[in-house]
């Protein structure tokens, strides 16, 4: 016999009532869900023949947990509370069966249950703290039941999944299976009917081992850094320990906490960027399901750093890659820069040495530029030289098959120009990757004047093959990002140099506010020349009023190219990282400022903080008013995804909505009646603040404009 709603399954097999979730694509906990469980499994407690219940999913995941956006409009009745009770209290002895993902509410439904067993591929974990919040069903208190309050603070903090087989070490699942996990929770429950083995409610075990000082001062210790400038954590921790209270008192401790960070600003934030991530590949005017090309084969034109790094992007997605470059030594160094990342990938257990000699063995280096006919994509990535790329596009288009994709790296260049300088403009487009392209998440995709949308839905489709966060920009100097960066940000941090700030306390002030690293290091990182050459191709065909980057183009002038060169802003002694300061190069500003009349003051860091991100703030809002962005969230996105921009603030945009855009605006327009051209405030913000209106709205009218 069976009964189903349309999201839940249930039947009767031999003894078993097998209760099935079938709410793609992830399995998330909807009402119906919700709903479908409770029936299910008071269907299965009314029915004399069934002996115990056996609760799995279809589709790829156990489940994924809650569907997020109930977080803002509200749960729904029956809560999550109420189908753990139901789950929990059966008497009926009630297995979970999972596979692929356990996350969130999906494990604390799993926890609720009497026992659970999972295919080996499971993965199970509450990555919750990554959206600001703490587990709010139980997880908090039924989690160090199951694996002590040492292990449980660690896995709730780190909010990384954990596998299967470290799942039974701890004591998460009573066993791992192979083959069919249907059939084994079958046998799983027979042989609890068989053994008298009846329901093991989680919240009635004891806490083994308790959480002393010591773990969570290690625990804390071990996650500082991704955990930087938050507040959850202690929520966490706390909540851990009232796990050795009476457990309805633990959980009314938990529902409150949880309660306290979900309506934090850095949950906010972070709920900000999560579903902006989720979005950022939603392109006006291009299909959800457009045609998917075929990608087997990629040809990158230029063995560099960057042309590199993609080519192990790619390798790492199961593709072969022809590496092409006019330089047999530049192959080779590439091929030395491949082998040694991989190497350390394998010294670090990310990958085994027989991944690694497949991946170096799918990029194959070539001098022949007709090496390209045979790609499905091809990707330009010689240093950043207009007339150079418009070169090597026009010689790969004349020999690369129509319709398929033609990619450039540029930075900061017209897309529009470089593909006018092919016969079939329409195919050509940005990917710009970010160092390191391997392993940074952000892919800006640049639409050209000229760009089709069906070579957008291809790139679309490459962002997605190599698990990058997509972000379509329009074409204009430096794009989204390195506009912002360019004419706002970093300049403004070197306006701060020279009125008297020193490298070491613009970086530092930045980098308590929560940047990964501040932006005099960023560029000894990636090299001064680069910035420098950009610029060069900028005045070309723009100006901008001086002092424009004027210590970083003198730096690049006398050599001082940053880590590379052992010398930039800072020193970098025998080949090390760490950034010593220089009191030549103080020397050097100090001269540059006296050249331009600029007399030299003591800055305090909140000046400095707040002059950074309001010229941030401020040219992010030009950048949507110009349509080179599309939504504020998609700066958001670029920002946080891309140039270190703390998650837990949600991204410029983000953050500018939360000072309130009045105080905002208010502010720009003190530093424009001091400082002049480069505080311009944007009308957007102005029109905003005329309003009563922010960047949240303005995404709101966009996205129901568009529908």
């Amino acid at each position: 016999m069976s009964n189903s709603s349309n999201v839940v399954g249930f039947e009767e097999v031999g003894g078993v009532g097998l209760i099935r979730l079938d709410n793609p694509p992830v399995n998330a906990l909807s009402r119906d869900v919700r709903k479908g469980i409770i029936d299910a499994v008071g269907t299965a407690i009314n029915r004399p023949r069934i002996k115990g219940i056996l609760i799995l999913s279809g589709g790829n995941m156990f489940s994924a947990g809650a569907d997020l956006k109930e977080f803002d409009t509200g749960f729904a009745e029956p809560s999550l509370q109420e189908v753990q009770a139901a789950v929990e209290m059966s008497p009926l002895p009630v297995v979970a069966a999972v596979h692929g993902l356990a996350l969130g509410g999906g494990l604390e439904v799993a926890m609720t249950c009497h026992y659970r067993i999972a295919d080996k591929g499971a993965r199970l974990g509450l990555p919750e703290i990554n959206l600001g919040i703490i587990p709010g069903a139980g997880g908090t208190q039924r989690l160090p039941r199951l694996i002590g309050g040492r292990a449980a603070l660690e896995m709730i903090l780190s909010g990384a999944p954990i596998s299967a087989t470290e799942a039974k070490e701890k004591g998460l699942v009573d066993e791992v299976v192979e083959g069919d996990l249907r059939e084994a929770g079958l046998i799983f429950c027979k042989r609890l009917a068989q053994e008298g083995m009846g329901p093991r409610p989680t919240r009635r075990l004891v806490v083994t081992p308790g959480l002393s000082e010591t773990d969570i001062t290690e625990a804390l210790q071990t996650n500082a850094r991704a955990l930087k400038g938050r507040t959850t954590q202690s929520m966490v921790v706390e909540a851990i320990k009232a796990s050795t209270l009476p457990f309805a008192e633990g959980l009314a401790v938990e529902a409150a906490l949880a309660e306290q960070s979900l309506v934090s600003r850095e949950s906010h934030a972070l709920r900000h960027i999560f579903f902006a991530e989720r979005d950022s590949g939603k392109v006006v005017g291009v299909p959800a399901q457009a045609v998917q090309t075929e990608i087997k084969q990629v040809a990158i034109v230029g063995a560099g750093t960057m042309g590199s790094a993609i080519a192990i992007a790619f390798a790492d997605a199961g593709r072969t890659v022809t590496l092409i470059d006019n330089s047999e030594a530049a192959l080779a160094r590439s091929r030395e820069n491949i082998q040694s990342t991989y190497a350390s990938s394998v010294k670090r257990g990310r990958i085994v040495q027989g991944t690694a000699d497949d991946r170096v063995s799918r990029i194959v280096p070539s001098l022949e530029l007709a090496a390209v006919a045979d790609a499905d994509i091809v990707i330009e990535a010689v240093f950043e030289d207009m007339e150079l790329k418009k070169e090597i596009l026009a010689n790969v288009d004349s020999i690369f098959p129509s319709g398929r994709l033609l990619a450039t790296n540029t930075s900061t260049l017209s897309l529009t120009e470089l593909g006018r300088a092919t016969r079939h403009p329409g195919r050509v487009l940005g990917l710009h990757f970010f160092s390191p392209a391997n392993v940074t998440k952000l892919l800006e995709i640049v639409r050209g004047g000229d760009t089709t949308v069906e070579a957008l839905a291809i790139a679309l489709q490459v962002a997605k093959l190599l698990k990058k966060v997509p972000v379509v920009s329009g074409d204009a100097f430096g794009f989204i990002g390195n506009r912002m960066m360019l004419d706002g940000y970093f300049r403004e941090a070197e306006q701060l140099l020279l009125e008297g700030a020193s490298p070491a306390q613009i970086d530092a002030a930045l980098e308590r506010f929560g940047f990964a690293m501040g932006p005099q290091r960023v560029s000894d990182l990636g090299g001064n020349d680069v910035g420098t050459k950009a610029r060069r191709q900028l005045y070309k065909h723009e100006k901008r009023p001086d002092p424009y980057f004027v210590v970083a183009d003198r730096l690049t002038e006398l050599g001082r190219l940053g880590q590379k060169t052992g010398r930039g802003f800072y020193v970098y002694e025998g080949g090390r990282r760490e950034a010593l300061p220089d009191p030549g190069v103080l020397t050097l500003i100090e001269t540059l400022a006296y050249e331009r009349g600029i007399v030299r003051r003591e800055i305090e860091d909140d000046e400095i903080v707040e002059r950074c991100l309001l010229s941030l703030i401020n040219l992010g809002a030009m950048v949507l008013e110009e349509g080179i962005s599309s939504r504020a969230a998609d700066i958001d996105v670029v920002w946080t995804s891309g140039y270190g921009f703390p998650r837990h603030l949600g991204g410029p945009m983000f953050y500018a909505d939360t000072l309130g855009l009045a105080h905002v605006l208010d502010r720009i327009r003190h530093y424009y009646d001091k400082l002049g051209y480069y505080w311009r405030p944007a009308g957007l913000i102005e029109r905003l603040v005329a309003d009563n209106s922010n960047f949240e709205q303005w995404d709101k009218r966009l996205r129901s404009d568009a529908n």
